[in-house]
């Protein structure tokens, strides 16, 4: 462990964090977007549970791309206070996946369980969309953290469990956006328009999680070092 990320240095830290998180998902669930776009553009819904499986396994693999991309972004800054930090990448690959899977699971239900209903169904009041996708957040945040915790407990042994209450607080946060960046074609038929709104939902909800835990992880490694410093 390095100094004690203490004034200036813990604020620099924490706006390297909140903006390798940003550009972090940005990149990686901005292309988990795109790519679904384009795969929904050119198959249509999924016809039957094959179709729904394969999807849901498609976005599933997808999410451990995610997954790498945050976890090396993380992992560049993390490493400045941390630097013996260990498996943070791996682990948040296997957190991704695992996060992504209890992720695809309503919608997969959904399709299936609408398949071969051709009636027109109500779209949910978007408060209720947004509701649920904080519960959805609150659940998989601490799902995608726990891989981390198990990295970042060995660096921060007392307190290292608090990586997964804030990854809760921080996902049931950021998912919302999300969502709300994923209802942007209702607002236009414009796809460039379309693509940038959601791109700026992305970028915003990277930056809303890194705030979050970014704190509570200087708060943890503050508190690991004057342990530390009184031992």
């Amino acid at each position: 462990m390095t100094a004690d990320p203490a004034g200036f240095w813990r604020n620099r830290f924490w706006q390297h964090w909140v903006a390798a998180n940003a550009l972090g998902e940005l990149l990686g669930l901005g292309t988990v977007a795109a790519i679904g776009f384009f795969v929904f553009q050119r198959a249509g819904e999924p016809t039957n549970t094959g179709q729904a499986l394969a999807f849901a396994a498609v976005f599933i693999l997808l999410g451990a791309f995610e997954g790498l991309v945050v976890g090396l972004a993380q992992r560049h800054v993390l490493r400045s206070l941390l630097p013996t930090i260990r498996g943070w990448v791996l682990a948040t690959i296997v957190g991704a996946l695992v996060a992504w899977t209890l992720g695809m699971v309503p919608s997969t239900v959904s399709s299936l369980m609408q398949r071969g209903d051709t009636s027109a169904q109500a779209e949910p009041p978007i408060a209720l969309v947004l509701l649920l996708a904080a519960g959805l957040g609150a659940v998989a945040g601490p799902l995608l953290a726990a891989f981390q915790w198990l990295s970042l407990r060995k660096a921060l042994p007392s307190k290292a469990w608090l990586w997964l209450p804030a990854n809760a607080l921080a996902w049931a946060l950021g998912m919302p956006v999300i969502f709300l960046g994923a209802q942007a074609n209702e607002l236009t038929s414009n796809a460039t328009t379309v693509a940038a709104l959601v791109a700026l939902a992305i970028l915003v909800a990277g930056a809303l999680v890194g705030a979050v835990h970014g704190r509570v992880l200087l708060s943890l490694v503050q508190s690991g070092a004057s342990s530390k410093n009184a031992v």
